[in-house]
């Protein structure tokens, strides 16, 4: 551990055991025993503006595919994304908030496809406080992902979570 708060804890982790194995998270504090996390997820997450995360290599460029396999978290820190042909999300794709409310965050693709993966841009205990804008790309003419169609952000046994600031009142 390098630091302790009467709300947070900072620490180091050993390197991660591989894609498919999920982290499990355990605090013991001497003389008084376990932690309760209250359900707590603890992720390790690859940035997307670390070069790391796209092996060592250059990250994607307009017109690139992203695979985002299962056990993998990708944190998207940056502002503004290229136009990605597809991505596809069998691990997670996340979206942090900004610094302030009024930071831009804009990502874009033709399709994304969340395949049994998780998609967050805030969640309804921590919802999403600044800008976020996903445009959409292509044309009527363009492949359809068969049932979903062109131009989609779809989810097949996935879970999209996106939460912003409640606004009041509220209607569709």
């Amino acid at each position: 551990m390098t630091s302790a708060t009467t709300t947070s804890v900072t620490c180091i982790t050993g390197r991660r055991p591989g894609l498919q194995a999920e982290p499990s998270l355990s605090i013991t504090i001497e003389g008084y025993g376990n932690v309760a996390t209250q359900d707590v997820r603890f992720r390790y997450v690859y940035f997307w503006s670390n070069p790391i995360t796209w092996g060592g290599e250059f990250a994607p460029i307009d017109g690139d595919m992203v695979y985002i396999p299962a056990g993998l978290h990708l944190l998207v820190d940056i502002d503004t994304s290229p136009v990605l042909s597809a991505v596809v999300v069998q691990g997670s794709l996340i979206f942090p908030s900004g610094p302030t409310p009024n930071h831009v965050r804009s990502f874009s693709a033709h399709y994304i496809m969340n395949n049994e993966g998780y998609v967050e841009a805030g969640t309804e205990a921590h919802p999403y406080t600044s800008k976020l804008i996903i445009t959409m790309h292509s044309q009527r003419e363009d492949p359809e992902l068969p049932i979903y169609g062109n131009k989609v952000l779809a989810t097949y046994n996935g879970i999209t979570d996106l939460h912003g600031i409640p606004r009041h009142p509220t209607w569709s």
